[in-house]
């Protein structure tokens, strides 16, 4: 008795976990004619005509369909329409249902409608306990703001999200456009979300990357692998990026380069942001600038660089803040902040700046430089002047003022100096032998020096000079500089120096 009550309590289980199993019998609610068969236990059912049947909140329509009630299954034709609670609605040729599995697998001319997407495909597979839905014949999805195909997909129609697979394209009502080999997209939110290489084009620019999302509706970005912004004036990358379409505004963080195609400017740092309105970009961290030109290079580094490029009011500028360094072919110089007019070529230097040109140092409180046809033009120095060259026998010509005007000549040599307000010089002299006769010295308020191969050909003084001819055997002491000489060529920064700085390895072409 004992053994016999085990196996009545096996038996209840079995069939509990069978009925548990197989789930809600499909059950007939119409049918235009019905033919039924049984054979090797196997009970099937032929309807014809206006089939409807249904399983708990679930309906499902068709022409015709073959109905196993012992295995629960149903294969349906004609006109297949499924229905789930009135959320989801899935139509096509023919299906073949599941019903202990609540699995539906439908072909030809398929389409589900949730009401927030509709999706066509070839075949679908449709699970309708986790509300899944997965083709690999490629499908359109079209909703009310884009159109989206891919070759896989795999879709909840209860969260709405969208995983896709192979030659996903996303197209929207105002011509933008998503391209990329794998994508996850939400028809709720209208957010994509990037898995693989990823391209995004919209009227106005095209955005290129690996990792992020990107709002369809309100064309916002955000980047979190390598990317790049572009437009027909500027190319934006970094290895995060935050952009906003319509408002053109880039927050760009970690190896920023920013592009200006026009004007040929490069700018890089560690972090920038750029508001393409207003024309501002601004660059910080390890932060540098390259001006191509047609023959040369300019090179800038410091803590900080802004670049204003106003296209209405024709306005083409960058600024550069603390610790500034710069380097040209003809020209070398560091400061504390500067300001450059690239549409003017005129670069302003501020606090204390300091400049080499061939062999000669220039500094004063603040000085201006003109270039024209990319070569230097003419330098004005403001306040506490001071110009030093060295000639063909290594002496230190100098020149002292309130304000210095420097003139170039065509290889960045010396050609004329004025200066104007509390002039002081020393020049040497040099004959034909290229034997050093002496030495002047100059006090004269205001004054013009005009040179020869950095030597002083001829000095035209405005006002009255105090002027003292000194030979070499009376050289003593501190005779043969100014107050204040000193020669910082040590100081000096080349190429290698601005790319130590940033800790960017550049190939730099020769011109």
């Amino acid at each position: 008795m004992r053994y016999k009550g085990w196996i009545f309590l096996v038996f209840l289980l079995s069939l509990s976990f069978l009925t548990q199993a197989q789930g809600q019998l499909l059950q007939v609610i119409r049918a235009d004619s019905l033919n039924g068969m049984q054979q090797d236990l196997i009970m099937r059912k032929t309807l014809v005509g206006r089939v409807l049947l249904q399983q708990g909140t679930t309906t499902l329509y068709c022409d015709q369909a073959v109905l196993n009630s012992t295995t629960n299954n149903v294969e349906a034709y004609g006109h297949v329409r499924i229905i789930q609670a009135d959320t989801v609605t899935i139509t096509g040729d023919t299906a073949l249902y599941n019903g202990n599995m609540r699995q539906a697998y439908i072909s030809g001319r398929v389409k589900l409608d949730d009401h927030t997407i509709i999706l066509n495909t070839p075949k679908l597979d449709y699970d309708l306990n986790s509300k899944m839905a997965i083709y690999h014949s490629g499908a359109k999805i079209i909703d009310k703001k884009s159109t989206l195909t891919s070759r896989e997909g795999f879709y909840n129609t209860t969260t709405k999200n969208f995983l896709f697979k192979e030659k996903v394209r996303v197209i929207d009502k105002e011509g933008g456009s998503v391209k990329a080999d794998s994508l996850k997209y939400n028809t709720l939110s209208k957010e994509a979300f990037f898995i693989a290489p990823t391209e995004i084009v919209t009227k106005k620019d095209t955005v290129i990357t690996s990792r992020g999302f990107y709002n369809t509706i309100t064309k916002v970005s955000n980047f979190t692998g390598r990317s790049t912004a572009k437009t027909d004036e500027y190319i934006l990358t970094a290895d995060t990026l935050f952009y906003d379409s319509p408002t053109q505004i880039g927050v760009a963080k970690g190896k920023v380069e920013f592009v200006s195609q026009k004007e040929k400017v490069i700018l890089k740092g560690d972090n920038g942001r750029y508001a393409g309105k207003t024309g501002i970009t601004r660059v910080y961290g390890h932060a540098w600038m390259q001006n191509i030109m047609e023959k040369d290079t300019l090179y800038l580094t410091a803590d900080t660089l802004v670049s204003v490029n106003i296209k209405k009011d024709s306005i083409r500028k960058l600024f550069a803040y603390k610790n500034v360094l710069i380097y040209k072919s003809d020209l070398s110089g560091r400061c504390d902040s500067l300001g450059y007019n690239v549409q003017d070529s005129i670069i302003h230097f501020y606090q204390k700046p300091i400049l080499w040109t061939q062999d000669s140092q220039s500094q004063a409180d603040s000085i201006s430089l003109f270039m024209g046809n990319q070569k230097l033009k003419e330098m004005r120095l403001r306040g506490k002047s001071f110009v030093i060259s060295i000639d063909s026998a290594n002496h230190y010509n100098q020149i002292k003022g309130r304000k210095v005007w420097v003139h170039f000549k065509e290889d960045s040599k010396l050609n004329r100096v004025n200066v104007e307000g509390n002039g002081e010089s020393i020049y040497y002299v040099i004959d034909d032998k290229k034997v050093t006769t002496g030495l002047n010295r100059v006090e004269c308020s205001r004054m013009n020096l005009f040179f020869e191969d950095n030597k002083v050909k001829k000095i035209a003084f405005i006002t009255k000079p105090e002027a003292k001819f000194v030979p070499p055997k009376e050289w003593k002491g501190d005779l043969q500089e100014l107050d204040g000489f000193r020669w910082r060529i040590s100081e000096k920064p080349s190429l290698q120096t601005i790319l130590k700085r940033v800790e960017y390895q550049v190939l730099v072409k020769k011109p």
